[in-house]
């Protein structure tokens, strides 16, 4: 009767283990998008998004992209080589460009956002080529599940980056995807180009009147937003509009992206 009584206390204790090991929160969904080629394509939620957009191989084919930016009156044409990021922008105060190894401004960069080209010269473009960008090497994407803003739920991922990965490499992104069509329609990010410190969500952008362009959907209007607890605040007044946007299979004057005699370069590691 002791044999069998021990026995039978055995037996619970390790049915209570079991059951307190199946009980464990499973693993997030966690996907470092430069390997993201060995999974079933439309299997994660960064690429539902992607192919929401016109998806990665299209993206790819092309060179380089160009297109109009208004804001606050002002015009600024980009041209960014989509390989290699070089890029050219043009405004009537200013140019500013990334010859690959240095950033640089014409006169000088006072006049241009955030007084720094390093900072300014790709800042749109990545803005812009959300989400394709984010398949970029060291770009972690975690599936979030659903969130809900001023009431409106929207499937969430996650971006983050390695230690190795940019200026900015504390930065965080939130994206909030239309759960029906998984198109991107809110941007959460954090901004820590300047001061290190500032690595949590503060600002917001939504991404509206899109368009398609040669195969790609393009937002044509993106709008900054107040962003407090989870939730989508005023409007800053801060928009951006883009227009005359156009993909380019090759960049007949190369020269445009190196830095003129009379520019202030900044070294871009």
């Amino acid at each position: 009767m002791k044999t069998n009584h021990i026995s039978i206390i055995a037996l619970f204790l390790c049915l209570l283990i079991s059951c307190k090991e199946t009980k464990q929160k499973p693993n997030s969904k966690i996907l470092d998008s430069s390997v993201t080629s060995s999974i079933t394509k439309g299997t994660s939620l960064l690429d539902k998004c992607i192919n929401a957009h016109g998806g990665i191989q299209k993206w790819r084919s092309f060179t380089s992209i160009s297109y109009n930016l208004e804001e606050d009156g002002e015009t600024v044409y980009q041209l960014t080589n989509i390989k290699d990021r070089r890029a050219y922008l043009k405004s009537n105060d200013y140019e500013v460009g990334f010859d690959g190894k240095v950033a640089w401004a014409k006169p000088d960069a006072s006049k241009i956002p955030g007084k720094s080209a390093a900072f300014y010269y790709n800042l749109d473009f990545y803005f812009l080529g959300v989400p394709f960008l984010l398949k970029d090497p060291g770009v972690v994407a975690t599936d979030e599940g659903t969130s809900v803003i001023n009431g409106k739920n929207y499937e969430t991922l996650k971006i983050t980056f390695g230690s190795e990965i940019g200026l900015s490499p504390e930065d965080v992104y939130y994206l909030y995807l239309n759960p029906e069509s998984f198109r991107l329609e809110i941007l959460t990010y954090s901004v820590s180009f300047f001061k290190k410190e500032n690595a949590q969500i503060n600002s917001a952008k939504t991404y509206s009147e899109y368009k398609e362009v040669q195969g790609i959907m393009m937002p044509t209007k993106l709008e900054n937003f107040e962003w407090n607890d989870g939730k989508l605040g005023k409007s800053t007044n801060h928009i951006r509009l883009f227009s005359d946007i156009q993909f380019l299979n090759e960049i007949p004057n190369q020269s445009i992206f190196e830095a003129p005699e009379g520019s202030v370069t900044e070294s871009v590691n």
